[in-house]
């Protein structure tokens, strides 16, 4: 991003006050956005054991972990215990904006989902969705969205092994965003070192994992509130690569109690949905003049919570027994009330499913 975009995102990260839209209005609209809120209703309509050979299902780890090797007596027990996981990453939001970044931050995000449980990663299978190819400008985001997917699996050494195309997506003139759906498979061999995403303790460290950025674009903030924000977060495959080898690294501490890749409504969904699992709240300090950036912007990355201090990480706050979110924004100090927020949290997709 260059210093003229920067400085217009951060523009655009105050203008909430400026719309006199008070930031509790705010983060509560993105906490209960459709996007943001439980994902329960969905996934427990489905076999989430697959045929028992589940170790963690949907929703006790980052990502789902199954033994497809638990069934075979003639194999070892080390080979029986290997574990495999999958991460599915996709923005529509963004999609909008760039097609092809889209595509290649799809890779990335599903990749760094499973390097949360300690993937290692196998290869790849893509879910393209796209409007009228007989239209120049459709046709074209297409290109540019299969280029960002082939771009981010050499960049990241991840084979792509299948995938399917869904074209003529229209209705009234109008096509859907240009979204790449992507998944990434890994292996997981140290099984007893995958961490829950739930609070383990009160008081434990909260750290990001990943770059931050003030890039609004193609956030569920900028959705909800309609800035128009054009501008994304910057893509570095050496920060993915990075972040991956800090995660593997923490994954081993025993101080480390829980590791949740960042997605949508950024931190802070991220947080409020540990939250909700938890039954338990959380303490953030935050700087008044970058607060909606810090706590809405979507980058790629984790929220790491810890029993003892990790030098290094950028440190967000601490856990709480209070089942709600206190913000220390410079001066000033707000509570939200997640106990009020979680019915609707908890349950709002079930109306849809």
């Amino acid at each position: 991003m260059n210093v003229d975009q920067d400085d217009k995102e951060k523009k655009i990260s105050t203008m909430w006050s400026m719309k006199n839209i008070p930031l509790e209005e705010v983060l509560t609209a993105v906490a209960l956005s459709p996007n943001v809120v439980s994902r329960c209703p969905i996934f427990e309509k489905y076999d989430k054991n697959v045929q028992g050979n589940s170790y963690l299902e949907r929703g006790q780890a980052a990502s789902a972990v199954i033994l497809p090797f638990n069934d075979f007596p003639e194999l070892p027990a080390d080979k029986k215990a290997i574990g495999v996981t999958v991460g599915t990453g996709g923005n529509p939001n963004s999609a909008k904006i760039d097609a092809q970044l889209t595509a290649e931050m799809a890779i990335c995000e599903a990749a760094l989902q499973t390097s949360c449980v300690g993937g290692t990663w196998l290869g790849a299978t893509d879910c393209l969705n796209f409007g009228n190819p007989e239209k120049e400008d459709q046709m074209g985001d297409f290109v540019a969205g299969v280029e960002g997917v082939k771009i981010a699996c050499q960049r990241l050494e991840i084979p792509i092994v299948s995938g399917n195309v869904s074209l003529y997506n229209e209705n009234n003139d109008k096509a859907v965003p240009p979204s790449a759906l992507v998944s990434v498979f890994s292996r997981v061999d140290s099984l007893e070192k995958v961490k829950p995403i739930t609070w383990q303790s009160t008081g434990a460290y909260i750290y990001k994992v990943g770059p931050s950025s003030s890039a609004l674009g193609g956030s569920e903030f900028d959705r909800l509130f309609d800035f128009g924000s054009t501008a994304l977060p910057a893509l570095s495959y050496e920060s993915v690569k990075s972040i991956r080898a800090e995660l593997q690294k923490l994954l081993e501490k025993t101080e480390v109690e829980a590791v949740v890749p960042l997605g949508a409504g950024g931190v802070w969904g991220t947080l409020v949905g540990m939250s909700m699992n938890s039954k338990a709240g959380f303490e953030l300090t935050l700087e008044a003049e970058s607060v909606i950036g810090d706590l809405l912007a979507e980058t790629l990355g984790a929220i790491v919570v810890s029993g003892c201090e990790l030098p290094g990480l950028t440190l967000l706050g601490t856990t709480t027994n209070n089942f709600s979110a206190v913000l220390n924004i410079g001066e000033d100090h707000k509570q939200l009330n997640l106990l009020e927020l979680e019915p609707e949290w908890n349950h709002q997709l079930r109306r849809v499913f």
